[in-house]
Protein backbone atom coordinates (compact mmCIF):
# COMPACT_ATOMS: atom_id res chain seq x y z
CA UNK A 1 0.00 0.00 0.00
CA UNK A 2 1.00 3.61 -0.64
CA UNK A 3 1.19 6.23 2.10
CA UNK A 4 -1.65 8.61 1.20
CA UNK A 5 0.07 11.58 2.84
CA UNK A 6 3.07 11.16 0.53
CA UNK A 7 0.73 10.83 -2.45
CA UNK A 8 -1.13 14.00 -1.47
CA UNK A 9 2.17 15.85 -0.93
CA UNK A 10 3.64 15.03 -4.35
CA UNK A 11 0.31 15.68 -6.06
CA UNK A 12 -0.11 19.05 -4.36
CA UNK A 13 3.42 20.02 -5.39
CA UNK A 14 3.00 19.07 -9.05
CA UNK A 15 -0.41 20.77 -9.30
CA UNK A 16 0.97 23.96 -7.72
CA UNK A 17 3.91 24.05 -10.13
CA UNK A 18 1.71 23.38 -13.18
CA UNK A 19 -0.73 26.12 -12.16
CA UNK A 20 2.15 28.56 -11.63
CA UNK A 21 3.83 27.76 -14.95
CA UNK A 22 0.60 28.47 -16.84
CA UNK A 23 0.85 32.19 -16.08
CA UNK A 24 4.18 32.29 -17.93
CA UNK A 25 2.20 31.93 -21.16
CA UNK A 26 1.19 35.57 -20.68
CA UNK A 27 3.81 37.92 -22.12
CA UNK A 28 4.49 41.39 -20.74
CA UNK A 29 3.86 43.69 -23.74
CA UNK A 30 6.50 46.16 -24.86
CA UNK A 31 3.87 48.90 -24.80
CA UNK A 32 2.20 49.15 -21.39
CA UNK A 33 -1.42 49.88 -22.19
CA UNK A 34 -4.87 48.31 -21.82
CA UNK A 35 -4.99 47.72 -25.57
CA UNK A 36 -1.67 45.84 -25.57
CA UNK A 37 -2.84 43.62 -22.71
CA UNK A 38 -6.23 43.10 -24.39
CA UNK A 39 -4.46 41.75 -27.48
CA UNK A 40 -3.56 38.70 -25.38
CA UNK A 41 -7.20 37.92 -24.56
CA UNK A 42 -7.12 34.34 -25.95
CA UNK A 43 -4.14 33.45 -23.75
CA UNK A 44 -5.69 35.21 -20.76
CA UNK A 45 -9.01 33.35 -21.15
CA UNK A 46 -7.18 30.04 -21.64
CA UNK A 47 -5.15 30.72 -18.50
CA UNK A 48 -8.27 31.50 -16.43
CA UNK A 49 -10.06 28.38 -17.69
CA UNK A 50 -7.00 26.18 -17.09
CA UNK A 51 -6.45 27.55 -13.60
CA UNK A 52 -10.07 26.97 -12.61
CA UNK A 53 -10.20 23.49 -14.16
CA UNK A 54 -6.96 22.39 -12.47
CA UNK A 55 -8.17 23.38 -9.04
CA UNK A 56 -11.65 21.93 -9.53
CA UNK A 57 -10.01 18.60 -10.39
CA UNK A 58 -7.59 19.01 -7.48
CA UNK A 59 -10.54 19.60 -5.13
CA UNK A 60 -12.11 16.29 -6.13
CA UNK A 61 -8.74 14.53 -5.95
CA UNK A 62 -8.05 15.89 -2.47
CA UNK A 63 -11.46 14.82 -1.15
CA UNK A 64 -11.12 11.35 -2.68
CA UNK A 65 -7.65 10.65 -1.31
CA UNK A 66 -8.05 12.42 2.04
CA UNK A 67 -11.11 10.31 2.91
CA UNK A 68 -9.59 7.03 1.73
CA UNK A 69 -7.80 4.60 4.03
CA UNK A 70 -6.06 2.38 1.47
CA UNK A 71 -4.21 3.36 -1.70
CA UNK A 72 -2.64 0.64 -3.84
CA UNK A 73 -0.06 0.81 -6.64
CA UNK A 74 -2.69 0.85 -9.39
CA UNK A 75 -4.26 3.96 -7.88
CA UNK A 76 -0.76 5.44 -7.62
CA UNK A 77 -0.20 4.82 -11.35
CA UNK A 78 -3.57 6.36 -12.26
CA UNK A 79 -2.66 9.34 -10.08
CA UNK A 80 0.62 9.68 -12.00
CA UNK A 81 -1.32 9.62 -15.29
CA UNK A 82 -3.58 12.38 -13.95
CA UNK A 83 -0.51 14.45 -13.03
CA UNK A 84 0.90 13.84 -16.51
CA UNK A 85 -2.16 15.45 -18.10
CA UNK A 86 -2.08 18.27 -15.53
CA UNK A 87 1.53 19.05 -16.51
CA UNK A 88 0.57 19.09 -20.21
CA UNK A 89 -2.00 21.80 -19.58
CA UNK A 90 0.43 24.78 -19.49
CA UNK A 91 1.69 23.85 -22.98
CA UNK A 92 -1.80 23.53 -24.44
CA UNK A 93 -2.91 26.71 -22.65
CA UNK A 94 -0.12 28.54 -24.48
CA UNK A 95 -0.89 26.76 -27.74
CA UNK A 96 -4.55 27.74 -27.75
CA UNK A 97 -3.72 31.24 -26.54
CA UNK A 98 -1.17 31.98 -29.26
CA UNK A 99 -2.86 30.11 -32.12
CA UNK A 100 -5.30 32.92 -32.99
CA UNK A 101 -8.36 30.72 -33.25
CA UNK A 102 -6.86 27.48 -34.54
CA UNK A 103 -9.36 24.63 -34.46
CA UNK A 104 -6.59 22.07 -33.88
CA UNK A 105 -5.26 24.00 -30.89
CA UNK A 106 -8.73 24.38 -29.36
CA UNK A 107 -9.59 20.72 -29.87
CA UNK A 108 -6.27 19.66 -28.33
CA UNK A 109 -6.87 21.94 -25.35
CA UNK A 110 -10.40 20.59 -24.78
CA UNK A 111 -9.09 17.01 -25.11
CA UNK A 112 -6.50 17.56 -22.36
CA UNK A 113 -9.15 19.09 -20.07
CA UNK A 114 -11.41 16.12 -20.81
CA UNK A 115 -8.64 13.61 -20.03
CA UNK A 116 -7.88 15.34 -16.72
CA UNK A 117 -11.54 14.94 -15.72
CA UNK A 118 -11.76 11.37 -17.05
CA UNK A 119 -8.68 10.15 -15.16
CA UNK A 120 -9.76 11.75 -11.87
CA UNK A 121 -13.15 10.05 -12.32
CA UNK A 122 -11.44 6.68 -12.78
CA UNK A 123 -9.20 7.29 -9.76
CA UNK A 124 -12.14 8.24 -7.54
CA UNK A 125 -13.97 5.07 -8.59
CA UNK A 126 -10.92 2.93 -7.82
CA UNK A 127 -10.56 4.55 -4.39
CA UNK A 128 -14.22 3.92 -3.63
CA UNK A 129 -13.97 0.28 -4.67
CA UNK A 130 -10.75 -0.40 -2.74
CA UNK A 131 -12.02 1.26 0.42
CA UNK A 132 -15.45 -0.36 0.08
CA UNK A 133 -17.15 2.92 0.94
CA UNK A 134 -18.45 6.08 -0.62
CA UNK A 135 -15.44 8.37 -0.51
CA UNK A 136 -17.27 11.37 -1.95
CA UNK A 137 -20.84 12.62 -1.97
CA UNK A 138 -21.68 11.11 -5.34
CA UNK A 139 -25.08 12.78 -5.62
CA UNK A 140 -23.36 16.11 -6.29
CA UNK A 141 -20.16 14.76 -7.87
CA UNK A 142 -22.17 12.71 -10.39
CA UNK A 143 -24.01 15.86 -11.53
CA UNK A 144 -20.69 17.72 -11.88
CA UNK A 145 -19.24 14.87 -13.97
CA UNK A 146 -22.25 14.60 -16.25
CA UNK A 147 -22.26 18.35 -16.85
CA UNK A 148 -18.47 18.31 -17.40
CA UNK A 149 -18.44 15.47 -19.91
CA UNK A 150 -21.41 16.85 -21.85
CA UNK A 151 -19.79 20.30 -21.75
CA UNK A 152 -16.50 19.01 -23.17
CA UNK A 153 -18.27 17.15 -25.98
CA UNK A 154 -20.38 20.20 -26.88
CA UNK A 155 -17.31 22.47 -26.67
CA UNK A 156 -15.31 20.16 -28.95
CA UNK A 157 -18.18 19.92 -31.45
CA UNK A 158 -18.64 23.69 -31.46
CA UNK A 159 -15.05 24.23 -32.58
CA UNK A 160 -16.02 22.79 -35.97
CA UNK A 161 -18.35 25.77 -36.36
CA UNK A 162 -16.21 28.42 -34.64
CA UNK A 163 -13.20 27.59 -32.43
CA UNK A 164 -13.97 30.59 -30.18
CA UNK A 165 -17.24 28.97 -29.11
CA UNK A 166 -15.19 26.29 -27.36
CA UNK A 167 -13.84 29.03 -25.06
CA UNK A 168 -17.33 30.29 -24.27
CA UNK A 169 -18.71 26.83 -23.48
CA UNK A 170 -15.74 25.89 -21.28
CA UNK A 171 -16.06 29.23 -19.43
CA UNK A 172 -19.76 28.55 -18.77
CA UNK A 173 -18.92 24.98 -17.78
CA UNK A 174 -16.28 26.20 -15.30
CA UNK A 175 -18.79 28.61 -13.72
CA UNK A 176 -21.37 25.81 -13.36
CA UNK A 177 -18.77 23.52 -11.79
CA UNK A 178 -17.79 26.20 -9.25
CA UNK A 179 -21.44 26.64 -8.23
CA UNK A 180 -21.90 22.86 -7.92
CA UNK A 181 -18.66 22.50 -5.96
CA UNK A 182 -19.84 25.14 -3.48
CA UNK A 183 -23.16 23.28 -3.24
CA UNK A 184 -21.22 20.10 -2.52
CA UNK A 185 -19.20 21.79 0.23
CA UNK A 186 -22.33 23.27 1.86
CA UNK A 187 -24.06 19.89 1.76
CA UNK A 188 -21.00 18.13 3.17
CA UNK A 189 -20.71 20.72 5.95
CA UNK A 190 -24.35 20.19 6.96
CA UNK A 191 -23.89 16.42 6.95
CA UNK A 192 -20.80 16.64 9.18
CA UNK A 193 -22.60 19.04 11.52
CA UNK A 194 -25.54 16.64 11.85
CA UNK A 195 -23.16 13.73 12.52
CA UNK A 196 -21.41 15.65 15.31
CA UNK A 197 -24.79 16.46 16.91
CA UNK A 198 -25.81 12.80 16.85
CA UNK A 199 -22.57 11.80 18.57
Amino acid sequence: MIDKNRLLAITDGVVAIAATIMVLQLVVPSEISAAAVAEQWPTLIAYIISFVQVFLAWHEHHDSVANAIYINHRIFLVNCLWLFFITLLPFFTGLVGHSQGSQFAMLSYILVLFLIQLVITVESGMLQKLNDSIVLDYEVIRVIRIISFIGYVVAAASTFIRPFWGFVIILVLSACEIVLMCTYDIKLGKRLKNQSKEE
